[in-house]
């Protein structure tokens, strides 16, 4: 027991980690919002405190006893042995059980009191219950393999503890909000930005209201190697979120207007603040807003979700878009929202040139594709407002209800073609799950998540936007989204020489992928041409061979 006592500091450092979530958990994903669990459970012995098994290894090794000798010793003597009686707390340490609940200052589930122990199903439930949580929303860490697989089974997220470090870090990760505090004054994050604190201060009292004699900020930098610095601040008892523009641009001014527009237009966005563009504050212009609480979701699995919860979700989403795509631009003043003139094909000459700039050693199909698409835009394209890269990660759902409380990243918004929302949204629905650039869901058997399949999705969507042809350049679209994504890896990996390679196999692969929905459109295009009665009947008329890979030439 005193082996145990001398690792307490460590131990309350990391129990400080966790249990300092007493507020809503904010999940720093894009803006910020609240993660999908509402509880986390942890073992006492191997998570808080270092594993019993282990310190007894320890002890033996240093003092010559043979090994096993104490594990042997818990072991024997059933449930009247010393061990068990001092689990069930019938001897000893109840100081320390005082002392640790005093500390912990939360719900303490004790096996000794009642009568339950893992892996017993019970007392996972009876965990639940005192929390007042469903099991898809609490975490769950323990040292002991079995005892997580029985958390998983039950729907928890389970964490198996090996090093301490590690799965805090892991836990940061599920929960989406740092768990070291937050550092006032400059970021946390290896190579963050430093920020001029005594400008920033002042700068927040003025604008928030505040007295000179408020909390001071706290801040967090979230995206660090990002164009856009990202800053969660906490002061005066709020959450707010900065965003500093980096590059020359005038992106953060497009940003507020389009903001401050969609305020009260039914379009669930963020609370803009104020738009700071006096260089004397941070020596650049940034964005503040407020932090938007709600659900924010990674995985387009949903995993620890109802089946009926994914697909109410899910109709939220398209729910969302179709807002968006409705929105009266003229209303809102934002009729002349960028240029809507061959929208798709300006893209298509945009992502072209990023891939070029970026360009390593060719890739064959990134050459067909840059060839193709230029060909094959779609012929009649409207034009409304647009979000740019509309997928779920970019959405803040209520914490309880199947509602979008928040649209983030608009900024590759502009007026534009809405079917590149509606078939970004559904990328997901062509990638396999282990795609490493965008996590897929086209081999998780959708029907029994209760996801929309696709067809379901386009069908809801051109049935209430009036659309009676349906989008018959979908292939289209699929080939250049997958383009899209290609270019972007390849812009990113670009500088390193490992990234080079690795990047050139994989912008490769998804390349292949998008020649193979151009492959598709192609053969649409031809099967809906008009066949004069003296035509052959070959159904390889039109079709072009591209080393080794099939296209169609129209």
């Amino acid at each position: 027991m005193m082996m145990m006592m001398k690792k307490m500091q460590t131990a309350a450092r990391f129990r400080s980690q966790l249990w300092s979530l007493k507020m809503p958990s904010l999940c720093h994903r894009s803006f910020a919002a609240i993660s999908t669990y509402k509880a986390v459970i942890f073992d006492m012995y191997g998570v808080l405190i270092p594993s019993p098994v282990k310190l007894a290894t320890v002890f033996e090794q240093q003092n010559s006893v043979p090994l096993g000798t104490l594990g042997k010793a818990i072991r024997t003597g059933g449930e009247v042995n010393a061990w068990k009686r001092f689990m069930r707390g019938e001897i000893g340490a109840e100081e320390f059980v005082e002392a640790f609940g005093r500390q912990c200052s939360e719900i303490i589930v004790e096996s000794c009191r009642e009568g339950l122990s893992k892996p017993d199903p019970r007392i996972y439930h009876l965990c639940l219950n005192r929390l007042g949580v469903s099991a898809h929303e609490a975490v769950f860490l323990d040292d002991l393999k079995l005892n997580v697989e029985v958390a998983a089974q039950l729907g928890m997220h389970a964490i198996k503890v090996g090093d301490i470090a590690v799965s805090v870090k892991e836990l940061e990760g599920v929960l989406g909000i740092p768990l070291s505090g937050f550092v006032p004054g400059p970021g946390s994050a290896p190579g963050a930005t430093k920020l001029p604190m005594d400008q920033l201060t002042q700068y927040l009292r003025k604008a928030l209201y505040l007295s000179d004699k408020a909390d001071s900020v706290a801040v967090q930098q979230l995206n660090p190697s990002q164009s856009n610095s990202l800053y969660h601040l906490t002061t005066g008892g709020r959450h707010l979120l900065l965003r500093k523009q980096q590059k020359t641009s005038r992106a953060m001014e497009t940003e507020f207007r389009l903001l401050k527009s969609l305020s009260g237009s039914g379009i669930p966005v963020p609370e803009i603040i104020d738009l700071c563009e006096d260089p004397s504050v941070l020596g650049a212009p940034f964005l503040l807003m407020e932090v938007c609480l709600g659900r924010m979701f990674s995985d387009p699995s949903l995993p620890g979700l109802t089946s009926g919860d994914r697909r109410a979700l899910y109709q939220a989403v398209q729910h969302t878009l179709r807002q968006i795509h409705c929105l009266d631009t003229r209303a809102v003043g934002l009729e002349d929202y960028g240029e809507p003139v061959d929208y798709m094909g300006l893209q298509v000459q945009w992502w072209t040139q990023q891939y070029r700039d970026s360009e390593t050693p060719p890739i064959p199909v990134m050459e067909r594709l840059i060839q193709w698409l230029p060909l094959h835009l779609p012929k009649h394209q409207r034009s409304t407002l647009i979000h740019g890269s509309f997928s779920l990660e970019n959405l803040v759902f209520h914490p309880e209800k199947p509602e979008v409380v928040a649209v983030m990243d608009w900024g590759h918004s502009r007026l534009g073609d809405p079917l590149t929302d509606l078939t970004f949204s559904c990328m997901a629905h062509c990638l396999p799950q282990d795609n490493p650039l965008l996590t897929g869901i086209s081999d998780r058997g959708l029907v029994q998540l209760g996801i929309p399949t696709v067809e379901e999705v386009m069908g809801q969507y051109c049935s209430s936007m009036g659309l009676e042809e349906g989008v018959p350049d979908w292939n289209f679209y699929m080939a250049f989204h997958l383009f899209c994504l290609a270019a972007s890896h390849q812009r990113e990996s670009k500088s390193t020489i490992a990234g080079q390679t690795g990047s050139g196999r994989l912008a490769e692969q998804v390349a292949d992928l998008a020649w193979d929905f151009a492959t598709k459109q192609g053969f649409h295009i031809f099967n809906a041409m008009p066949r004069s009665p003296h035509a052959g009947t070959s159904p390889l008329k039109g079709i072009l061979f591209f080393n080794g890979k099939t296209g169609v030439g129209l």
